[in-house]
């Protein structure tokens, strides 16, 4: 049982959820804001769209879309 449990760890290290949002829609947020070129740097240096949205503080809500 620790193998399988040090396994997951692992996976889930390297393995991140898929990203809720697309690049595209993550430019278009950011546009609100005017910050595409940090969210855009932010991509281009590995994080998904999400990361990147919660990099810069301007990740959605539920209650904001």
């Amino acid at each position: 049982m620790k193998i399988l449990n040090r396994f997951w760890k692992w996976w889930y290290q390297y393995h991140p959820k898929p990203s809720k949002y697309t690049r595209a829609e993550a430019l278009a947020i950011a546009k609100r804001y005017n910050l595409e070129y940090g969210v855009i740097t932010a991509m281009e240096h590995g994080c998904t769209p999400d990361e990147a949205l919660q990099d810069w503080d301007i990740y959605p809500n539920e209650s904001d879309v």
